[in-house]
């Protein structure tokens, strides 16, 4: 069965927020994959529940700032900002994880930076494709949520923790890159367009 123009779009669309989200979800469950490890490595349980409570406050903090962000900035922008965002703090914290207020803060601005990406990405969904595709491509992400834990597993699994939490990192840079790259693309073939920003620019 050939597939309407519509559907096609949804896809280009849907695959690629798919994608990322996996990014996300590796990284959201990386420090709990890593755990066991870290604990042999002489870091306490306490240690790692308040890194991990920082990175829920600065998320829950971060959703209410850039949910009013998300109406001023481009879905685009905010979207890749909150994944290379998010892929240098956790960087930092790895970097400053001796120094445990310093750790703290560089994970809970990661967290803060995670925050920026399903609104905006759900918002350039609803606003480029027909109800029934976004119905779909949101199953796209709920796939994604589901093996970004196994995924996160598996790294640590195979690698000594400080590099599969830096693997999980250099996704999420790299993940940005692909995508401002991808939804450019989209957007000179008019794939995507932006609501807010179509409407000012016709204004003037």
């Amino acid at each position: 069965m050939k597939l309407s123009r519509q559907a096609k779009n949804a896809i280009l669309i849907g695959a690629m927020c798919s994608v990322a989200y996996l990014a996300v979800y590796i990284s959201r469950n990386m420090l709990g994959a890593i755990t066991p490890a870290m604990i042999e490595a002489g870091y306490t349980e306490e240690f790692i529940g308040k890194i991990s409570s920082f990175y829920l406050i600065f998320y829950a903090i971060g959703q209410l700032i850039n949910g009013a962000l998300g109406d001023k900035i481009k879905a685009k922008y905010m979207v890749c900002i909150g994944l290379c965002g998010s892929g240098l703090m956790s960087f930092t914290f790895l970097y400053n994880v001796s120094t445990p207020l310093a750790a703290m803060i560089s994970y809970g601005f990661a967290g803060f930076f995670l925050s920026m990406i399903y609104g905006p990405m759900t918002k350039m969904i609803s606003e480029n494709t027909e109800l029934i595709y976004a119905t779909r491509c949101s199953l796209g992400y709920t796939f994604a949520s589901f093996l970004g834990s196994p995924s996160a597993g598996l790294l640590a699994a195979t690698f000594i923790w400080q590099v599969a939490f830096g693997f999980s990192s250099t996704i999420l840079i790299v993940m940005s890159i692909i995508c401002f790259v991808y939804f450019s693309f989209l957007e000179k073939r008019r794939i995507i367009t932006y609501g807010q920003f179509k409407k000012e620019e016709g204004a003037k």
